[in-house]
């Protein structure tokens, strides 16, 4: 059962991996699929090369769910150089001031179009001092460039510029659940050379663990007409979970066995009621 499962993982699961700088996450992702031997992988929220961190990668029939994977916020750990040194208190104004929504350009080695954006920075919290570093915590919008972040607090202090940084969570992904490329190597040697596949179920998991999204239940009797491509009326709906309002996207399910996302066309309330019309409209559906 277990063999079987770890083969069900390795054609559509998600791990998450402790990057190590020096590597794109293009690489990373690329190393993974030919470590599992998947027919293709890709990633969620790219970190710059010389950055660290979570950087969650699907495999197999995952990667079409990466969209959804990817997280709002990310949280980062760094150190901020200052050129002329800082006090506390001073570093502390000066983040109070780059806390909320702001506008960024992002920078010139960015792969995207460098048009000004809004962002918004949920937290930047000074940590510790230490001569001209600074060390701190920030909670971001998706998009967020923190090197930016640096330059542009830098503008009105004398100079700044990022010195290091380490992602510790994509939305609720934390680093906890991350594992380095060495141990998923290790993982995967058990598992072809001593049939053992432990260590890698304790590392790989069905994508739908990683999506953060309130849940719709669906009933069985209706699973083929979805995966035909028909969308959820009402009398195929079991229920919607309590808080669920018009237009939030949702996790489908049927029983335990995840089916697939879509946008919810009725309240978890107005569900209850109505026994007719479009319940939830569908964006993509997932066999598994």
């Amino acid at each position: 059962m277990a063999s079987e499962e770890i083969e069900r993982l390795l054609d559509d699961g998600v791990v998450v991996i402790n990057k190590p700088p020096g590597h794109t996450s293009h690489e990373i992702t690329g190393f993974v699929k030919k470590i599992t031997g998947a027919k293709r992988s890709g990633h969620a929220g790219t970190l710059d090369p010389d950055v660290s961190g979570v950087l969650p990668v699907a495999i197999g029939k995952a990667t079409k769910l990466l969209r959804y994977i990817a997280g709002k916020e990310k949280t980062y750990v760094g150190i901020v150089r200052f050129k002329k040194e800082q006090t506390q208190s001073e570093i502390e104004t000066l983040f109070k001031k780059f806390t909320g929504e702001l506008v960024q350009t992002p920078p010139k080695m960015s792969a995207v179009r460098k048009a000004p954006r809004k962002r918004t920075v949920y937290e930047l919290k000074l940590l510790e001092v230490n001569g001209h570093n600074a060390l701190f915590i920030t909670r971001v919008d998706a998009g967020t460039y923190i090197r930016t972040l640096c330059e542009d607090i830098g503008k009105i202090c004398g100079g700044a510029r990022m010195e290091e940084l380490r992602r510790i969570a994509v939305g609720r992904i934390s680093e906890k659940q991350s594992h380095t490329m060495e141990e998923l190597i290790d993982a995967m040697w058990f598992y072809k050379e001593k049939k053992d596949p432990s260590l890698l179920l304790r590392m790989i998991k069905p994508p739908e663990r990683f999506i953060d999204l309130k849940k719709a239940f669906i009933k069985e009797s209706a699973l083929d007409s979805i995966f035909s491509g028909a969308q959820v009326m009402a009398p195929a709906l079991e229920s919607l979970e309590t808080g669920v309002q018009k237009n939030d996207r949702v996790a489908m399910f049927c029983g335990d066995r995840f089916i697939g996302v879509g946008i919810a066309q009725l309240s978890a309330e107005e569900a209850k009621k109505s026994g007719h019309g479009l319940a939830i409209k569908l964006e993509r559906v997932h066999k598994g």
